[in-house]
């Protein structure tokens, strides 16, 4: 066991550790061997014994000193393996801050039942303290050049990284959004000699996810090739493409590359291992035919919603507040229970996304408090506070709109004390607020005159999901009424948690927010993108969900 290593875990136990009265303290639960291991190591230490062999931590020597990395063999037994069932279906949603993952299983026992599994990625991700279902979109590389991933990435920047002078990356999704997959990853990211660009990183993580959903979906017996599609944000149609066939080729080299690395990525993983893996990859062009349709993120939300338990028959916008982005669209829902039929029409034009979400607030936070610590660009330590402050914001974040304040404590000693009040009166934020409703005027005042005529009669319902959904300023979204095209339309608040996955699915409730994108993916039939002029008549190739 190396020292970082025992740092972690040594700084784990003390996380655990709860007070009982002003004097005594209690160590809940039982130790992992590590954490042993970890505790004997800091006695030898301290004791004065003889320490145990440890590993070097320090940066490796210029590549030009060091030995030509092992040859890697690729693991293609993927393009071996016979076709999968059509009844099983994989739906990857990966998330700016979290990565979720469904399986549906069609047809059980000769039936028209659908059997939903939500993948407990936590776990092949060793974060459950974290979340059982959810999987950290973080990825860090260590300064003797292991790349490590999700809950381990967190650990070990924190103790690397607590200076100021390394970080961690929490959002290698924007680098397809921001078209910067063929940018060069600096030192401050990227330590080692081998040189790495930012779509390297984005199919590293997609790797380890792709293990993780590989991990959990094996004790359902479904074979390493299952069909999977896979979620992504609302963008123009010309970048919708661009993205999707990105995506559409990274998560096939994810599956090659998970398959190839194995277990193994759970401990480290070499940077010029994975450096000659991908180069190998990248040098033939590939088929990889279980990868099947992407959905836009309201859509799949849509898909998750619906049943044939009882009569819908209403407009719908679907928000869904992630980490980075926030999607929109407007949907005419139709369910008849007699006669089982189960549409969804998405009105043509309504599908937008807007780079505003969780990180617009976790900027917003975090220039408060270097504001009122007074560290300005011209301290010559703000850099090194900045990035110090990056790698605990989102906790920061979450714990202020949980207990509405916060005790910071920056790198330089200062302490700094945030009231929920200050975050919220940001300019920063109130832009937020007000250009989140305006996204839903925008959409409004974009479809055909037809679905506001029936929004301002009926109302209009909402449905809110992703990491923000919760958020006060989020929630505002469900009441009163936005003005479009001279027409008043109410906002009608709707149940967080459908009714059927209440009757079937109850453990799911929590989650449900996070999970509804790749839960509606997952299902059997899907809402592609045929579009709807208007509500009625002018149908463009509605589409029928049936089966349920």
């Amino acid at each position: 066991m190396d020292r970082i290593e025992a740092k972690i875990l040594i700084n784990n136990l003390l996380k655990r550790i709860k007070q009982i009265d002003a004097e005594q303290y209690e160590l809940p639960g039982v130790l992992t061997t590590g954490e042993l291991d970890a505790l004997n190591l800091a006695l030898a230490v301290l004791g004065g014994a003889t320490s145990p062999t440890l590993k070097p931590t320090a940066t490796p020597p210029p590549a030009a000193t060091v030995s030509s990395p092992p040859s890697i063999v690729l693991n293609l037994s993927i393009f071996e393996l016979p076709q999968p069932s059509l009844k099983e279906r994989l739906c990857l949603d990966f998330g700016t801050a979290m990565s979720k993952a469904a399986l549906v299983l069609s047809g059980i026992d000769e039936d028209d039942v659908e059997e939903i599994h939500v993948l407990e990625l936590g776990k092949p991700g060793d974060q459950r303290e974290v979340s059982d279902t959810m999987l950290i979109s973080s990825l860090y590389i260590d300064n003797s050049g292991l790349i490590w991933f999700g809950k381990k990435a967190l650990d070990r920047s924190l103790v690397e990284g607590g200076n100021g002078e390394r970080m961690r990356i929490d959002n290698v999704k924007r680098f397809l959004s921001e078209r910067a997959m063929q940018t060069d990853v600096s030192a401050i990211y990227n330590p080692t000699q081998t040189q790495l660009k930012m779509g390297d990183l984005l199919l590293a993580y997609l790797m380890f996810m792709t293990w993780a959903a590989n991990s959990d979906a094996a004790k359902y017996g479904v074979p390493r090739n299952i069909k999977r599609r896979f979620a992504m944000p609302c963008f123009s149609a010309e970048q919708s493409r661009e993205v999707e066939g990105t995506l559409r080729t990274l998560l096939g080299q994810a599956q090659v590359l998970a398959d190839t690395f194995g277990d193994s990525l759970h401990q480290g993983l070499r940077v010029e291992d994975f450096e000659e893996a991908t180069k190998q990859l990248r040098s033939v062009s590939r088929q990889y035919d279980f990868v099947t349709e992407a959905l836009t993120e309201p859509l799949g939300v849509a898909n998750a919603i619906l049943s044939t338990d009882s009569n819908t028959r209403r407009l719908t916008l679907i928000v869904d507040v992630g980490a980075g982005t926030s999607d929109v669209s407007l949907y005419r829902l139709h369910v008849d229970s007699d006669s089982g039929v189960r549409q969804a029409l998405e009105a043509k034009g309504a599908a937008r996304g807007i780079p505003l979400a969780g990180n617009h607030l976790d900027r917003a936070l975090t220039e408060l408090i270097l504001r009122k610590a007074g560290v300005g660009s011209d301290n010559p330590r703000n850099v090194n506070i900045r990035s110090n402050l990056a790698l605990n914001i989102r906790d920061y974040k979450e714990a202020l709109f949980i207990g509405e304040t916060l005790t910071v404590r920056l790198l330089d000693g200062q302490v700094v004390d945030i009231e929920i009040n200050e975050l919220i009166e940001l300019a920063a934020v109130q832009t937020f607020r007000n250009e989140l409703r305006q996204c839903l005027v925008d959409t409004l005042e974009t479809v055909d005159e037809s679905w506001v005529g029936v929004a301002s009669r009926e109302g209009l319902a909402v449905i809110l999901t992703g990491g923000g959904s919760k958020l006060a300023m989020v929630q505002e979204l469900t009441s009163g009424q936005l003005e479009v095209k001279g027409r008043t339309i109410r906002l009608l608040p709707t149940a967080a948690f459908p009714d059927w996955l209440r009757r079937e699915y109850p453990a799911l409730e929590d989650d449900f927010p996070r999970i509804a994108v790749s839960l509606g993916g997952g299902r059997e039939s899907l809402i592609h993108h045929q579009l709807a002029q208007v509500t009625a008549g002018d149908v463009l190739s509605a589409p029928v969900l049936d089966r349920f």
